[in-house]
């Protein structure tokens, strides 16, 4: 599985999430042939043993198919908690001016309490309960 730092194995090997396991094969094939040591003996192979590394690292986690499956189910978990709970906190308009945050008109704010006023501060949105 990705460890956490560790970039995308698809974006590694410059595959699509989709792709076969030919498709990783032949992509993986391709990349070390250009990033061996010994295809560019004049060129310094730090680097390039740091990026087979990775090469190699992002293709065993996606040609073992249990290690792939962890990867993509991680990373759409990844995604789903990324997005906003609530449908309308993706379309909340803040802005900044003069140091105070501006709610826009077009967010509408309801209190908690069906029987509590609402005020719209500058900086914060308060309830006031009577």
């Amino acid at each position: 599985m990705a460890v956490r730092g560790q970039r995308n194995p698809y974006a590694v090997l410059g595959v699509e999430p989709t792709a076969s396991a030919v498709q990783i094969t032949s992509a993986f094939r391709k990349l070390v042939r250009t990033l061996h040591p010994d295809s560019q003996p004049d060129q310094p192979a730090a680097p390039r043993q740091e990026r087979l590394d990775e090469v190699v690292a992002a293709c065993a986690t996606l040609r073992d198919p249990r290690r792939r499956a962890e990867y993509d189910a991680k990373r759409t978990r990844t995604a789903a908690a990324r997005r906003p709970k609530e449908p309308h906190a993706a379309r909340v308009g803040v802005r900044w001016a003069n140091g105070y945050a501006v709610v826009s008109l077009g967010v509408r704010l309801r209190p908690a309490v069906p029987t509590a006023p609402l005020r719209v501060g500058p900086v914060r949105i308060e309830r006031f309960l009577k």
